[in-house]
């Protein structure tokens, strides 16, 4: 997930920590040209769900062929530039010459924008050329403030590959000098009659601007400039999402497709990995397979850029996401099963695909990993139903839960800690403790474990599986709740760190009950909340294992478990975390990481379409709409709407029995739901109450007044009147 695997952690490592641990300093402004163009409402800030359509919300290309939006510089240096650059905007008509210089480093440089985050193969269509053309290249970048423009960009490699980012671990990796070009493309002439449209054979998986340079003396006469659009390659109505999601707040509408945008960029073709670890000087190149995954089926990587592997993670994020907006249930699949099918005998689970060369040790690296395998496995039986996937792999979830059950063995008080077998670290940190996030998972997977085969008949294992789970919380509550500070330790071993994985991690996992989950969350909020959303710890905590940063899935349990708890702040974070990242480039994705500062973490070399950024996508639909599954394949769900100071939302869930759509909004006279859930079906409506309710009605027939049932399967709580057993079809549950 944030550093790619294996071979080069020790390396990355320690270059990670230190990049998370160095003290941010002032953000450097974006020119207002490099500010992001996405089209539709994204281009018009008075643009409103008001006009009741989903579509212009859409960031995805309609088309395969994408072009550009914008020439956002055109830079002759010691070469030239004739003709309009915006030529280069479309095919036909005029064209813009380069004129090179002696050598790359003079070149003219075209920076071309796609207006949002692109992924392909990029094509050139050349007009003309001198008689021996100069060799032309392209550089790509997510944002213009890591595109090297400047010789001394990205430790240097502005003089080498002008207007690049970086994804090669060996080479200009942050505090790396860069040596040699590794990540600019070549767009051969040689040989080709002109005019003609030279296409990049590298894909490309990430980027939103294009830098065309030459290298030599010599003219090219370019009159338009594209890209195959190559993500989703199985996706056949590429912005004909099968679920939306709109409200009255524009931003919460845009953070929620840009999330699935995020997810639909870094879904690809199998065959279209990249193999870490590089080999020194090995170019830029994403064409290895996925091992186990099926060749003709996607995958869905963690990064579009890079890792460019599938892993455990971030699928947790991924999957939901697909699930809610673009039903691409082969890809998730595809995913899963090339994971799971890389099991150790022993029950462990690699945390990613294993493309390229690794040993023993580098295999067993993230124990955190495994048991966000088991969490994968429910999350796609919950939402698809998909019986004979989950029997399939059951054999696999026995043995990787069994893994965890004897490591959490191993110590006599009755906690995990990875430290012993070798698998310590994290999504961005190292501990190898007995950790209050790591056995929150736990717990939770065993009761996700218990659910499984209860379904599955086997009653004994369920109720071993749910006492164990139990057994875990109390352990977790026992040693690892500090009730002086009112939250939750990172570990026994530093307890004097309150991290924001560990607490929001125990309300969302059971682990943190009634005033617990209220007090551990009011700590974040008072010590971890900073100008761009919940640091993974104080500022204020001295602790070398977990630096204070931004990081998205932590984020994401946090903003869940507010909304959960009733706690409106939950969409304060939203807004501030994941539309700050929107108000930057490549604004129309969300990032890996983020820095005190509010730029993204590891410079050039951060991802900045990361699927586990994608949370809030599955938090509005679930959480603000209120529409989840409550048993297997939504033969059973819930809609219990939170308004959080919103006035309307409305969505469409797609489900393997139909789509269930619902809306929602606050009226004059109280609050009206509703809901059509499709044929074999049945569940739960909501309405919120307050003391002035008088009465609740049913499709006209009033069900509860003056704070009582008068219908069976009416129950409230003081906060909500639900109805239970609702039967498929159309309804409406109003209060008053």
């Amino acid at each position: 997930m944030m550093v790619p695997p294996t071979a080069r952690r020790s390396l990355a490592r320690a270059a990670v920590a230190a990049a998370l641990a160095v003290s941010a300093s002032a953000a450097v402004a974006l020119p207002a040209s490099a500010s992001p163009r996405p089209r539709g409402p994204w281009q018009d800030a008075s643009y409103g769900p008001e006009h009741g359509q989903w579509r212009p919300y859409v960031l995805s290309p309609s088309s395969r062929t994408v072009r550009p939006v914008a020439i956002y510089k055109a830079d002759p240096r010691q070469g030239r530039i004739d003709g309009s650059p915006d030529a280069a905007l479309r095919d036909g008509g005029g064209s813009v010459r380069l004129t090179g210089a002696a050598d790359r480093t003079g070149s003219p440089l075209l920076v071309i924008d796609f207006g949002k985050e692109v992924a392909g193969h990029l094509k050139v269509r050349v007009k003309g050329a001198s008689s021996t053309p100069p060799k032309l290249r392209a550089c790509f970048s997510e944002s213009i403030r890591y595109a090297a423009l400047t010789p001394d960009a990205n430790d240097g490699e502005g003089k080498i590959a002008p207007g690049c980012d970086t994804a090669n671990i060996w080479n200009g990796f942050p505090g790396q000098p860069y040596t040699q070009d590794t990540d600019s493309h070549a767009l051969p002439l040689d040989g080709k009659k002109l005019p003609t449209t030279v296409r990049d054979g590298v894909l490309r998986g990430g980027f939103r601007y294009a830098t065309l340079f030459l290298d030599g003396p010599g003219t090219v006469d370019i009159d338009g400039v594209s890209v195959d659009f190559t993500a989703a390659p199985n996706q056949r109505d590429l912005d004909g999402y099968q679920g939306h999601f709109l409200s009255s707040d524009n931003e919460l509408n845009k953070i929620w497709y840009a999330g699935a945008y995020t997810v639909q960029v870094n879904t690809g073709a199998s065959n279209t990995a990249k193999s870490w670890p590089y080999a020194a000087g090995e170019g830029d190149h994403a064409d290895a397979q996925v091992p186990h995954a099926d060749p003709s089926k996607s995958v869905i990587y963690d990064g579009g850029k890079r890792d460019r592997i599938v892993w455990q993670g971030d699928l947790a994020v991924q999957a939901p996401v697909t699930y809610l907006s673009t039903g691409d249930l082969e890809a998730v699949d595809n995913s899963l099963s090339s994971l799971a099918s890389q099991q150790l005998p022993d029950g462990f689970m690699p945390a990613e695909s294993q493309v390229g060369q690794h040993n023993a040790d580098e295999l067993r690296t993230y124990g955190e990993y495994v048991t966000w395998f088991v969490n994968n496995m429910y999350e796609h039986w919950l939402y698809t139903g998909d019986r004979a996937y989950l029997d399939e792999w059951w054999p696999q979830l026995t043995k990787a839960t069994a893994w965890l059950e004897s490591v959490r063995a191993q110590d006599d008080k009755g906690l995990i800690a990875f430290g012993a077998v070798g698998s310590c670290g994290h999504y961005g940190y190292s501990d190898c403790g007995h950790e209050t996030y790591v056995n929150a998972l736990y717990a939770r997977n065993l009761t996700q474990m218990a659910a499984m085969a209860k379904a599955r008949g086997d009653a004994p294992a369920a109720t071993t599986y749910g006492d164990r789970s139990a057994t875990v919380k109390k352990a977790i509550n026992d040693q690892l709740w500090d009730e002086k500070a009112g939250a939750y330790r990172l570990s026994r071993e530093i307890p004097g760190a309150y991290p924001q994985d560990a607490n929001a991690t125990a309300v969302l996992a059971g682990v943190a009950g009634g005033d617990r989950a209220t007090r551990a969350l009011a700590y974040l909020r008072k010590n971890n909340w900073s100008q761009y959303g919940s640091l993974t710890v104080s500022q204020a905590t001295p602790n070398a294992s977990l630096p204070p940063f931004y990081a998205p899935l932590p984020s994401s349990f946090e903003s869940d478990a507010r909304l959960d708890t009733g706690d409106a702040s939950g969409l304060d974070l939203i807004r501030t975390f994941w539309g700050h990242q929107l108000r930057q480039d490549p604004g129309s994705t969300f990032w890996e990481h983020m820095q005190p500062d509010g730029t993204p973490n590891l410079k050039q070399f951060s991802s900045l379409a990361h699927g586990w950024a994608s949370g809030p996508t599955v938090t509005l639909t679930t959480r603000v709409l209120g529409v989840q599954p409550t048993g297997p394949g939504y033969s059973s769900w819930s809609v219990v709407p939170f308004t959080g100071g919103l006035t309307w939302a409305e969505g469409t869930v797609p489900t393997p029995h139909g789509a269930i759509a619902a809306s929602w909004r606050t009226t004059g006279r109280g609050f009206r739901l509703d809901v059509t859930a499709p044929r074999g079906t049945s569940g739960r409506l909501a309405v919120p109450v307050t003391p002035s309710t008088s009465r609740v009605t049913l499709d006209g027939r009033t069900v509860w007044a003056h704070g009582e049932a008068t219908a069976r399967g009416v129950s409230g709580d003081g906060k909500y009147v639900y109805v239970d057993g609702a039967p498929s079809g159309r309804h409406t549950l109003t209060a008053e």
